[in-house]
């Protein structure tokens, strides 16, 4: 509803809607390519980060999230899927239901946002820069001189420490 109104506008100007593809492109680009860089300064093979689930997998292993919270991640997504697709009656249940959803999804990502500056040894502010303004923040992360250091509840943290 909202999403088709803004094609609809932006169709109706042109030059407006080729900036906005432009501005797509760039800022996927742009989180891309530090993603890419982030896995490779986590010590995993940067082509993991082109591939759509898998990349959200091996992102919450990188942080030392469980393997709980990747399979919440992506129950949520194909529930907010399930919720577009088979439209619930009565209307307001499916914004209830996607609105938990989305506050849930919400809280994950500042969570998987902390805890890579965790790893990073970044400051609480940088998390917040990370939320607001990812592309800019993820190359700053990826290029900058941090290292990455394991987090506690990373499994091979374990492992490492008692051999």
């Amino acid at each position: 509803m909202i999403l088709e109104s803004i094609i609809e506008e932006l169709t109706e100007h042109k030059g407006l809607f080729e900036l906005a593809v432009i501005l797509s492109l760039v800022y996927y680009i742009a989180l891309t390519v530090a993603q890419w860089k982030i896995f490779e300064k986590a010590g995993e093979k940067g082509w993991k980060s082109l591939i759509p689930f898998y990349s959200v997998f091996v992102g919450h292993h990188i942080v030392g999230m469980r393997h709980f919270w990747f399979i919440l991640d992506m129950a949520l997504w194909v529930f907010e899927i399930f919720m577009e697709v088979f439209k619930v009656r009565p209307l307001w249940l499916e914004d209830v239901l996607l609105a938990i959803a989305i506050i849930i999804t919400l809280i994950m990502e500042i969570i998987h946002i902390m805890k890579m500056c965790y790893c990073f040894t970044k400051s609480e502010r940088f998390g917040i820069g990370l939320f607001v303004l990812p592309p800019v923040f993820s190359l700053i992360l990826a290029f900058d001189k941090s290292e990455y250091n394991l987090p506690r509840s990373h499994p091979e943290h374990y492992s490492a420490k008692y051999k």
